[in-house]
C-alpha cells in the first residue's frame, strides 16, 4: 500500500474540501473548474495557476459528459507536475471518495440512496451509487421480475446492506427499501380502504393472469378480465410496470388482506345501448379479432364482440376451417342475427350481409327437375351433392337406391362421384334442397305381383331361408318349406350362384319385401302338364304316362 493510499484513507472528504489549499499535494481532493476538453481528456483549473487533466478513460461516453465547461467539480490529485505540464487528476476517484463517506453514513443510519442500474451480471445487477454496488436478483423487487432487462438504466432507491471498503465491496437491496416503505404505508391504506373506492396505484408487476398494483404499502390484484371491456390475452399490451393508474376496489378481504381491483369499471359499460346501436337485422362493419374451430370473433367497437358461426361464413362453400375464409384483423361487413344483452352475446353472419341465393332457388330448381353434380361429402344420414350454382343438396340414405339397404351411404356411392338426381323438395326458409337418386328410375317393386313367375340367382343359403337376387337388384327370400322337394319329400337346397325359377307368393313394395316359392312353382308346372295330357288323350291317364312324358320332355331340352 502506497503513502498516497494511506493518506487518502486517513482523512475524510469533508476535511479535504475545507478550502482551497495553499499548496497542492498528491492525494488531496480539490475543487476545480472545467476548462474544456482535449483528445486526452478533460482540462480543469485546480488553482494556484495549475491545470489538471482528467483522463478520457474515466468517461464511458466522452460525447456525453456529466458536466459542462465552467462547472465546478471535485478532483483527486494523482500527481503534481511542473508549471508547464498538466497535473494528473481523477474525477472518478474524488467521486468515489465522497460516495464512500455517504454510503457509510447511509449504512449506519439505514437511509436509502439512489442509484442507476448499469448492467446485468450473474446473480443480479451492477448499480451505480457513486461506486459500483451489487444488487442481488432476489432483492430487486418484492415479487420475481418477469423481464430482467427491463431494469437496465432505471433509477432506483436502495438500502445499503453490506460494505467493505478494503475489498472494495458494496451490496444493496431495493426489496428491503420497498418492504419498509410499504410497511409504513400499509396500516394507513388498510384503515381507510373500502369497496367501491377509486384510488391511485402503481403497476408493480405483470403476470399471465393480470397485474399487481401497489395502492400504498399493499398490493391488489387487477385480474386480466377487469383490465378492459374488450378481450385481451396479454396484459402487457395495455399496462407496463411502473405505470400510475386509477383503479376501483371491487373486493376486500380484511382477514386475508386480499384486494381485487378493477380498471374497466371506471369507464362506461360498452354494452349499454348495444340493442339500439346494433339492432338485429342491421348490417355493420367490424374487425376480425380471433379465429376458432367453430367460427370467428368480430369486434364491432371496443368492448363489443360478436361471433360468426362457421355455418354463417359462406352460402356456397362448406367451410371446415374459418381461416379458409377470414384472417385476423380483416375488416368485414356482417349482419346482426340476434342480440343477448344479458349474456353479452351477438350472433353475426358474414354470408347474410350479401345477396341470398336461396331467394331465387325455387324457380331455379323446380320440383321434379333433374340436375347433375359431384358428391362433396358423406354423412351417416346421406350424401351432399354440389349443384351448378355452388349450393348443396342432400340425398337421404333412403333415397339412394330402391333396392340396396346400406348401413352407410358409402355402401352405395363415393365422394367425388357425379350423380344425376331429381329435385324432390326445395325449402328456402330452411336453406335445404331435398334430392333423390333412386327416383331417376322407376321403382322395380311396382312391377312385381303375387303369382308372378320370376328367375334369379341364389346369393346365400341360410338355416331358415335362401336369398335370391332378381333382376333390378331386388332381393327375395325362399323359406325352406317353399324349396323344391325330392321324391321322398325332402327339401332340395340349391347352390350359391344357381339360377332358379320361382313363383312370387308375397310382394310388398311398402316393406320392400318379396317372398318366393320354388315348390309352388313346380307343383303348378306339374298340374299344367297333367291338364295338357288329360286334354290330348281320350283314355284314362296314368301316373306312369305322365312320368314317361316328363322324361321325354326333359331329354328333348338337353
Amino acid at each position: 500500500m502506497t503513502d498516497e493510499k494511506l493518506f487518502i484513507d486517513d482523512i475524510s472528504m469533508s476535511e479535504l474540501l475545507k478550502g482551497t489549499p495553499e499548496k497542492v499535494f498528491s492525494g488531496t481532493v480539490v475543487s476545480a473548474r472545467v476548462l474544456g476538453t482535449s483528445p486526452e481528456g478533460v482540462l480543469v483549473d485546480i488553482g494556484l495557476k495549475m491545470e489538471g487533466l482528467i483522463p478520457r478513460a474515466e468517461f464511458p461516453d466522452f460525447d456525453k459528459l456529466p458536466f459542462k465547461e465552467g462547472d465546478m467539480v471535485s478532483v483527486l490529485i494523482r500527481r503534481v507536475e511542473g508549471p508547464d505540464n498538466h497535473s494528473k487528476v481523477s474525477w472518478r476517484a474524488a467521486r468515489e471518495l465522497s460516495s464512500w463517506d455517504r454510503l457509510f453514513a447511509a449504512h449506519r443510519a439505514g437511509t436509502p440512496v439512489e442509484g442507476v442500474v448499469k448492467r446485468k451480471v450473474k446473480g443480479g445487477y451492477v448499480v451505480d451509487v457513486g461506486v459500483e454496488a451489487f444488487l442481488p436478483g432476489s432483492q430487486v423487487d418484492v415479487r420475481p421480475t418477469r423481464d430482467p432487462e427491463a431494469w437496465i438504466n432505471e433509477t432506483i432507491s436502495v438500502l445499503v446492506t453490506e460494505m467493505d471498503r478494503a475489498k472494495p465491496n458494496v451490496v444493496v437491496s431495493r426489496r428491503k427499501f420497498m418492504e419498509r416503505e410499504r410497511g409504513q404505508k400499509r396500516e394507513g391504506t388498510l384503515a381507510a380502504l373500502k369497496v367501491g373506492d377509486v384510488i391511485s396505484g402503481t403497476v408493480s408487476s405483470l403476470t399471465s393472469f393480470g397485474a399487481f398494483v401497489d395502492i400504498g404499502g399493499i398490493e391488489g390484484l387487477l385480474h386480466v378480465s377487469d383490465v378492459s371491456w374488450h378481450r385481451t390475452d396479454r396484459v402487457e399490451k395495455i399496462l407496463k410496470v411502473g405505470q400510475a393508474i386509477q383503479v376501483k376496489v371491487l373486493k376486500y378481504d380484511a382477514t386475508l388482506q386480499r384486494i381485487s381491483l378493477g380498471l374497466k369499471q371506471l369507464t362506461p359499460h360498452p354494452w349499454s345501448g348495444v340493442p339500439q346501436r346494433f339492432p338485429a337485422g342491421s348490417i355493420v362493419p367490424g374487425r376480425v379479432t380471433s379465429l376458432t374451430t367453430f367460427g370467428a370473433f368480430v369486434q364491432l367497437e371496443p368492448g363489443v364482440e360478436g361471433l360468426i358461426h362457421v355455418s354463417e361464413l359462406s352460402w356456397k362453400e362448406r367451410v371446415s376451417k374459418p381461416e379458409e375464409i377470414l384472417k385476423p384483423n380483416e375488416e368485414v361487413r356482417v349482419k346482426i342475427l340476434s342480440v343477448d344483452t344479458q349474456k353479452e352475446k351477438l350472433s353475426l353472419s358474414l354470408k347474410r350481409a350479401g345477396a341470398n341465393p336461396w331467394e331465387k332457388i325455387k324457380s331455379q330448381y323446380p320440383v321434379g327437375s333433374r340436375v347433375k353434380g359431384p358428391i362433396t361429402h358423406l354423412t351417416p344420414f346421406g350424401a351432399f351433392v354440389m349443384l351448378p350454382d355452388g349450393l348443396e343438396g342432400l340425398v337421404h340414405i333412403s333415397d339412394l337406391s330402391w333396392t340396396k339397404r346400406g348401413k352407410h351411404p358409402s355402401d352405395v356411392v363415393a365422394v367425388g362421384q357425379v350423380l344425376e338426381v331429381i329435385v324432390m323438395d326445395v325449402k328456402p326458409e330452411a336453406e335445404k334442397i331435398v334430392l333423390s337418386l333412386k327416383h331417376t328410375q322407376p321403382d322395380p317393386f311396382t312391377s312385381l305381383r303375387n303369382g308372378q313367375v320370376v328367375s334369379g340367382c341364389v346369393t346365400s343359403v341360410q338355416e331358415a331361408e335362401v336369398m335370391v337376387t332378381l333382376p333390378g337388384d331386388i332381393e327375395a327370400s325362399v323359406r325352406l318349406q317353399e324349396l323344391a322337394q325330392d321324391a321322398e319329400g325332402k327339401e332340395q337346397l340349391p347352390e350359391i350362384g344357381q339360377l332358379v325359377t320361382a313363383k312370387i307368393i308375397r310382394a310388398d313394395p311398402r316393406e320392400r319385401r318379396v317372398e318366393l316359392s320354388i315348390r309352388r312353382y313346380e307343383r303348378e308346372q306339374e298340374r299344367q302338364m297333367v291338364a295338357r295330357y288329360a286334354g290330348q288323350n281320350q283314355e284314362p291317364l296314368t301316373l306312369r304316362d305322365v312320368l314317361v312324358e316328363s322324361d321325354d320332355t326333359d331329354d328333348s331340352k338337353k
